[in-house]
């Protein structure tokens, strides 16, 4: 199973990152572009692991206090990568998400499974392997947007499979975060 621990998002939140991605298409010449029911912020990819590990995982998402909290995704940006760029929406900084982000790691890396050492960066993939008709347009698109205001109400352990040939994230167990 290739799992991860996520954020999902509600029917409004995914309408308007489905915007911003949609600007993305409108200026690639190609892209690989995530479909809008796989939109998510990732807190730590665990990647492939036995159905066994299931259960350690549920322990550490079921050991999470943080209480429900505000996300504010505020801009665009890419990553660039061997010719190419991974489009995203970035997530305002915020010290709630950041708490729990770390806890996730340290409690993985505590039960014995290794975490990225990467410094974490909140956001949403919108696109993978997306070439722009123009690089000028990279100037037109990245940078800040019309903040989307979104709860980060659950925490879920995902798993990334293939249904019928097409990405699917889905959700194997969650845990909804307490109301402040």
């Amino acid at each position: 199973m290739r799992l991860f621990i996520a954020i999902n998002f509600n029917t409004l939140t995914i309408d308007r990152l489905a915007g911003q991605q949609k600007a993305i298409k409108e200026k690639a010449r190609r892209g690989n572009f995530s479909h809008r029911d796989n939109l998510h912020l990732t807190l730590a990819f665990i990647g492939e692991r036995p159905i066994e590990d299931v259960a350690v995982f549920k322990e550490i998402i079921d050991a999470l206090e943080i209480p429900a909290f505000q996300l504010e995704l505020d801009h665009v940006g890419f990553f660039s990568r061997n010719g190419s760029d991974i489009w995203w929406v970035g997530v305002a900084k915020n010290p709630v998400l950041e708490a729990l982000q770390h806890t996730v790691a340290v409690k993985l890396r505590s039960a014995g499974f290794p975490v990225e050492s990467r410094r974490f960066t909140a956001h949403i993939t919108l696109a993978r392997e997306t070439r722009l008709k123009r690089s000028e347009d990279r100037n037109l698109l990245a940078g800040p947007i019309k903040a989307i205001q979104t709860m980060a109400k659950r925490v879920s352990l995902m798993e990334s499979t293939r249904i019928d040939g097409r990405l699917t994230y889905i959700e194997i167990y969650g845990k909804d975060l307490p109301k402040k």
